[in-house]
């Protein structure tokens, strides 16, 4: 058994990782997606030159298709400030277009264009990889252990919001 004591340290673990003890799954939850964040922010940056913000609206604008900027930070959660910023980096880089709606005068479509396709199919791939990489220690039957997990926290935590 670990210790909960904040003394405790495993190696590449933040130092709270146990602070409240070992029935606080959700604040390990919490950590270890900050960690994610983080590690993916780095990889996007070194690898293709993309910011995590720009991954997201490239990845939700391919998926979806063309789509408004609504679109995505309802798809994403992502607000319109980041969508922005992220937009005046990618259109540069011919990755995304923005388009007049004809059915709507003051409202703008959003696409990807052929590289921006072709760039998200590669860091698709890369990411799987490293996920792949991330995960090679733990057996299947625990991965479908711990999605099916976290996905009934979603649930709980999407019911509450509900009411």
């Amino acid at each position: 058994m670990r210790s909960a004591t904040w003394q405790h340290t495993d190696m590449g673990l933040p130092k709270v990782w146990y602070l409240f003890g070992e029935d606080h799954l959700p604040y390990r939850i919490l950590l270890l997606a900050r960690m994610l964040e983080r590690q993916t922010q780095r990889l996007l940056m070194e690898q293709f030159a993309l910011s995590l913000a720009e991954w997201r609206l490239l990845a939700i604008a391919c998926a979806m298709g063309p789509c408004t900027a609504s679109d995505i930070g309802g798809a994403g959660g992502i607000d319109r400030a980041e969508i922005s910023r992220a937009l005046r980096k990618l259109e540069p880089k011919g990755l995304l277009v923005r388009e007049a709606d004809p059915n709507h005068g003051k409202r703008l479509i959003i696409s990807a264009t052929p590289a921006g396709v072709e760039l998200r199919a590669r860091v698709v791939a890369e990411r799987r990889r490293h996920f792949r990489e991330l995960m090679r220690d733990i057996p299947s039957e625990e991965r479908a252990v711990l999605d099916n997990a976290i996905t009934e926290m979603a649930r709980a935590i999407g019911d509450d919001q509900a009411d």
